[in-house]
C-alpha cells in the first residue's frame, strides 16, 4: 500500500499534504457523498497522529491499514485520494499561483454551455425557417420563445436565466462563444467548474436583473450577463491572488510577465471599459442598430466580480481578503433583493400578458 500512494506524496516532501486542503479537496471528489462529513473528519483527525495538521505517507497507509477504517471506506478513499492530492498545491509552490492551473478535473462547464447555446440556436433557426423567417448574421431571436426575458411576462422567473441560450443572429453567438470559451477555460482550470457555473449562472442573473431595472420594456436575449461575469471573476482573482500571481514575473520570463496581476488587470479592464463603449455608442448615437442590454454587462461584469471574491480559489488568504468576501457577497445579496422587489413594485413595466407563452 505504501508503494502505491507514494507517488501522490511525494510532490509534498517531507511536509505532507495540509489537513484542511486535503479535507476540501476530498469533499470536492465527492467523498462526502459515500462517507459522512463527521466520520472523514474522524478518520482524518486520527491519522494526523502528531496533531501539526498536516498527513504524511506513514501517517496515512496507518490509518488506512488501521481497525477503525471500514473496508468500504478505505476503496472509497483509496479510489479518489489521487485526483484530490493532485489539486493540493505543495507548500513549497504556494507562492506560485501559475502552479495552480491543471486539469483535475477537466473544464467541462464552459465546453457544455457552448454546446448548448449551439444546439438551441440551430433548433430556433431550423424552426423559424419552417415558419418563413430566415436567421441571419444579426437578425433570428424567436421572439416567442418561452427562453427569451420579455418584461411583460416576468412571472415566468425562469426567463431570467434562460435567456442567455438564445442570440440576435450568428454573429451575436459566434462572439460570445468566442468570448467565454477563451476567458471560462482557464477560470475553470484554476477554480473548477462547479465555482465557475455559479459564477456564470449569477452573473447572468444579475445581467437580466439589472436590465429589467433600466430598461422595463426591452427584451433580452443573449449570454453576455455570463460572458461579463467571467471578467469579473477575473478581477476577483488578480484582487485575491496579486502577490501570487507576481511570482517571479521580473525574473526574464516573458510568460510570467503577461501572466502577471498589472497585466492582466490592464488587459481585462481595457476589454471590459472597450467594449462596454461600443454598446453605449451603438445604443445611443447608431441609427437603426438593435438595442444593446447595457445594463446586464454592467451587472454581469459586477456580479462576477462581488462573487467571485469570496467564491474563487484564494492561495493564500487573508484575513481583509476574507472579511472582503463577506462585505462583496452581502452587496450581490442586497442588489439581487432591491432588484426583486422593483421588479414586484413598479408600475412602469408593460401590461402583463397572460396569454399561452408558445403558440403552435
Amino acid at each position: 500500500m505504501e508503494d502505491r500512494f507514494r507517488p501522490m506524496f511525494d510532490k509534498h516532501g517531507r511536509q505532507g499534504v495540509p489537513l484542511k486542503d486535503l479535507r476540501e479537496e476530498l469533499e470536492e471528489e465527492g467523498l462526502t457523498e459515500s462517507i459522512a462529513p463527521e466520520r472523514l473528519d474522524e478518520l482524518l483527525r486520527r491519522a494526523d497522529q502528531d496533531g501539526d495538521k498536516r498527513i504524511r505517507l506513514g501517517e496515512f497507509v496507518r490509518m488506512m491499514t488501521g481497525d477503525y477504517v471500514q473496508e468500504h471506506e478505505r476503496k472509497k478513499i483509496g479510489g479518489i485520494l489521487g485526483a484530490a492530492i493532485a489539486n493540493i498545491v505543495p507548500q513549497s509552490m504556494r507562492e506560485d499561483f501559475i502552479a495552480h492551473y491543471n486539469c483535475k478535473p477537466p473544464p467541462i462547464f464552459m465546453i457544455f454551455i457552448s454546446i448548448a447555446e449551439i444546439v438551441v440556436f440551430i433548433v430556433y433557426a431550423e424552426e423559424q425557417k419552417s415558419r418563413g423567417v430566415a436567421t441571419t448574421a444579426t437578425t433570428g431571436v424567436p421572439l416567442y420563445s418561452p427562453l427569451l426575458y420579455k418584461p411583460d411576462r416576468r412571472y415566468e422567473a425562469w426567463r431570467f436565466v434562460t435567456y442567455m441560450l438564445l442570440h440576435q443572429g450568428y454573429i451575436h453567438l459566434i462572439s460570445n462563444l468566442i468570448f467565454q470559451l477563451l476567458l471560462g477555460l482557464p477560470l475553470e482550470l484554476v477554480h473548477k467548474f462547479w465555482r465557475v457555473f455559479l459564477i456564470y449562472v449569477l452573473g447572468v442573473l444579475a445581467g437580466s436583473l439589472a436590465h429589467s431595472v433600466t430598461d422595463h420594456s426591452v427584451s433580452l436575449c443573449g449570454a453576455s450577463g455570463g460572458c461579463y461575469a467571467l471578467i469579473g471573476a477575473h478581477i476577483a482573482s488578480i484582487i485575491t491572488n496579486w502577490k501570487e500571481m507576481n511570482y517571479k514575473c521580473c525574473d526574464g520570463s516573458i510568460v510570467r510577465f503577461l501572466l502577471s496581476a498589472p497585466v492582466r488587470l490592464t488587459v481585462f479592464l481595457v476589454l471590459s471599459i472597450g467594449d462596454t463603449s461600443v454598446a453605449v455608442y451603438r445604443r445611443f448615437f447608431e441609427e437603426g442598430a438593435t438595442k444593446i442590454g447595457i445594463s446586464a454587462h454592467i451587472g454581469g461584469m459586477l456580479a462576477g466580480l462581488l462573487v467571485g471574491i469570496p467564491l474563487l480559489k484564494n492561495v493564500n488568504e487573508l484575513t481583509w481578503e476574507k472579511r472582503l468576501g463577506w462585505v462583496s457577497l452581502v452587496i450581490y445579496l442586497l442588489f439581487t433583493a432591491f432588484c426583486m422587489f422593483f421588479n414586484g413594485l413598479y408600475t412602469g413595466y408593460p401590461e402583463t400578458d397572460w396569454t399561452s407563452c408558445c403558440p403552435a
